[in-house]
């Protein structure tokens, strides 16, 4: 059994200390994983910068990590959202939903895994409908989509699949503000090791 049937997948949401991670995660991707994900073959330069950027007021991230390595990441943008444990409720805001895997860990249900925590995400902070925009070709995300009964349209030679996202409840808001500070320190912690280890290999 390989690394990635048997280890146990972490699914947490990304911070601005988890920026280089995410970055490593997207410069890992292989070609046609990279054409998915951004409708074309995206060089290093591009992704780096991409992921710099990735972090503002209107985006939310989350990773999944195995043995401590980000191997999928699950994106949510808009600019109209509140990304902060609060019920804007009655706001009609829409967002947009990305996703990546890596190759050697796909078709291990990872992105299932980040679709459903990128709903919740959705629910709890008022936002109405999930667009999903992916090439005629990306399959594997078009039937990951249809599992949450995501309805797909041509739209301008891609396919534009929109979501209708569930009305939160009072546990679901509690559970998401509890899951974000679990997060947040995770992230930390995470940030901390990464720094010891850097200094190590530095001084060796």
């Amino acid at each position: 059994m390989d690394e990635a049937q048997s280890s146990q997948v972490e699914i947490r949401r990304l911070w601005p200390s988890d920026k280089e991670s995410f970055r490593d995660h997207l410069l890992r991707l292989d070609p046609r994983s990279r054409h998915e994900r951004f409708a074309g073959g995206m060089s290093d330069d591009f992704l780096a910068q991409y992921a710099e950027n990735c972090f503002g007021k209107g985006d939310l991230i989350y990773g999944a990590f195995v043995e401590g390595k980000m191997i999928g990441a699950a994106e949510l943008r808009s600019n109209k959202a509140i990304w902060s444990e609060q019920a804007p409720f009655g706001r009609n805001i829409h967002a947009e939903a990305a996703f990546s895997v890596e190759d050697s860990y796909r078709r291990r249900g990872i992105g299932e895994k980040l679709f459903k925590r990128i709903r919740r995400a959705a629910t709890n902070h008022g936002v109405e409908t999930i667009e999903i925009v992916c090439l005629p070709d990306n399959i594997g995300m078009q039937s990951l989509a249809k599992k949450f009964k995501t309805q797909f349209t041509f739209e301008e030679s891609a396919l534009t699949g929109r979501l209708t996202a569930r009305r939160p409840t009072a546990f679901s808001l509690m559970r998401e503000a509890s899951g974000d500070a679990f997060d947040f320190g995770a992230a930390l912690f995470d940030a901390h090791w990464r720094a010891v280890a850097e200094a190590r290999e530095k001084s060796a």
